[in-house]
C-alpha cells in the first residue's frame, strides 16, 4: 500500500525547499527538540515570496513548516525523518491529526486532489488504520484515477482496490468500504465477489439511494454471476454441476462465446466429444479466431478419431499464434496419430524447445522416440 503511487506524489518534492539551523541553534516545542542536523521543510512559495517582498524579518512561521511537514510525509513515506516530523507535529499539536484531515477534505472540495491525496496520505501515517484516513484515501484515488490518463489509472485504481480490501479487514462493520469494493470488482468481471461484498454492505445497512444501486446493479449482473459460478465449477473438476448452471444461460445469450466454449469444454471433460464438438463450433462461429477454441475444436477431432479435422484446425490456431507450446505439441499428437513420425517430431521438438521443462510435452517426445526407433 502507498508505493504504486509515491511515485506520481515525489515530483511534488520540488514544492518543497529545506533550511537548516545553524549549529548552535535549536527548535523546541514543549518536549520535542529539532536541532542543527534535521532539514526543516518549508513550501517553496512561502520562501519566494518572502525573497519578492524582501522581508526584513528572516524568520519562518512554525506554520509554515508544519505544513512543509506534512506534505513530505505524505509525498514519501520512506523519508529519513518521519519519525521526526511526526513526534514534533504531534508534539505541537495532539488535535494536529484532526486539522490535517480536515484540510484535507477542504482540498478535496475545492478541486486540489492531488493535494488532498497527499494530506490523507499523512494522516494515514500520523495514526496508523484510521478508518477516516483510509476511507477519504481511498476515495481520493477512485477520484483521480477517473481524471488521469494512462498506466497511473491502473495504479490509483489499484491503489484504491488495496485500501478498501484493508479495510473490511480492520473495519469489518464499516459499510462504505464494502459498497465501493463491490463496484471495483463488477467493473474487473470478479462478478461473484461483487455479489458477496455488496451482499454485505447491506446486511451491515446503507442509505436508500445506495441499497438501491446495489440492488439494481446485482439484477443486471446476475446472469453474470451465473455464468461466473459455472465456469469455476467447471475449472474446478466439476463440468456436470458447471453445466447445471451454464445451460440455463444459452437460450438468453446464443451469441456469447464464452458461454458455448465453456459449456463446450465441460461436455469434453466428460467426455461427450460430439456435444463438446458442437458447443465449440458454436463458439468458432461468433469468435473464428480464438485460438482456444480452435485448440478445442482440434483435440474432439482427435478423441472423435478425426485426425485430419484435427490437424486443420491445429494448423488454424498456429497461423494466429504460431509460438503457442500447447498448439505445437497437440499438432505434433495428431501427427502421431496420423502415422507421420517425423512431423510429429518437428511440432513436439518446437514445443520443447519454448517449454522444456512440460510433463506432457517430454512423455510425447519419448513416445516419438521409442516409435522411432522400431
Amino acid at each position: 500500500m502507498f508505493s504504486r503511487i509515491e511515485k506520481y506524489l515525489k515530483e511534488r518534492v520540488d514544492d518543497i525547499v529545506f533550511i537548516h539551523l545553524k549549529d548552535d541553534k535549536s527548535l523546541q516545542v514543549k518536549d520535542s527538540i529539532l536541532d542543527s542536523t534535521v532539514p526543516l521543510p518549508i513550501p517553496l512559495k512561502e520562501v519566494v515570496s518572502r525573497v519578492k517582498e524582501e522581508e526584513q524579518d528572516n524568520e519562518i512561521s512554525i506554520l509554515k513548516i508544519i505544513q512543509g511537514m506534512v506534505y513530505i510525509i505524505g509525498i514519501d513515506s520512506e523519508f529519513k525523518y518521519n519519525e521526526t516530523y511526526k513526534k514534533f507535529l504531534t508534539t505541537f499539536d495532539k488535535d494536529i491529526f484532526k486539522f490535517v484531515l480536515e484540510q484535507a477534505i477542504k482540498l478535496t472540495e475545492t478541486g486540489h486532489k492531488v493535494e488532498a491525496l497527499i494530506c490523507f496520505k499523512a494522516c494515514c501515517y500520523i495514526k496508523r488504520n484510521d478508518l477516516d484516513s483510509l476511507y477519504n484515501y481511498a476515495r481520493c484515488s477512485e477520484e483521480l484515477a477517473k481524471e488521469w490518463s494512462g498506466k497511473s489509472v491502473k495504479d490509483f485504481e489499484d491503489e484504491a482496490v488495496e485500501v478498501f480490501e484493508n479495510l473490511v479487514e480492520i473495519h469489518p462493520d464499516f459499510p462504505l468500504s464494502y459498497y465501493h469494493l463491490g463496484f471495483h470488482y463488477a467493473n474487473r468481471k470478479f462478478y461473484k465477489k461483487a455479489e458477496v461484498t455488496w451482499d454485505k454492505c447491506l446486511e451491515l445497512g446503507v442509505d436508500e439511494n445506495k441499497e438501491m444501486e446495489i440492488l439494481n446493479k446485482l439484477s443486471e449482473i446476475s446472469y453474470k454471476i451465473q455464468y461466473e459460478e459455472g465456469y469455476n465449477l467447471v475449472l474446478s473438476g466439476r463440468p456436470q454441476e458447471g453445466l447445471e448452471k451454464l445451460l440455463p444461460l444459452e437460450e438468453k445469450y446464443p451469441e456469447w462465446w464464452n458461454l458455448q466454449f465453456f459449456i463446450g469444454l465441460s461436455y469434453r471433460y466428460i467426455m461427450d466429444f460430439e456435444e463438446a464438438l458442437k458447443y465449440f463450433l458454436k463458439a468458432h462461429r461468433i469468435k473464428p479466431s480464438q485460438t482456444d477454441i480452435l485448440n478445442e475444436i482440434g483435440l474432439c477431432n482427435i478423441s472423435l478419431g478425426r485426425t485430419m479435422e484435427a490437424i486443420k484446425y491445429f494448423k488454424r490456431a498456429l497461423n494466429i499464434k504460431n509460438e503457442d507450446p500447447e498448439i505445437l505439441c497437440n499438432l505434433g499428437i495428431a501427427y502421431i496419430e496420423d502415422g507421420n513420425i517425423e512431423l510429429a517430431n518437428k511440432y513436439v521438438s518446437k514445443s520443447l524447445e519454448i517449454n522444456p521443462d512440460d510433463e506432457i510435452t517430454n512423455a510425447w517426445m519419448k513416445k516419438i522416440k521409442m516409435m522411432s526407433s522400431q
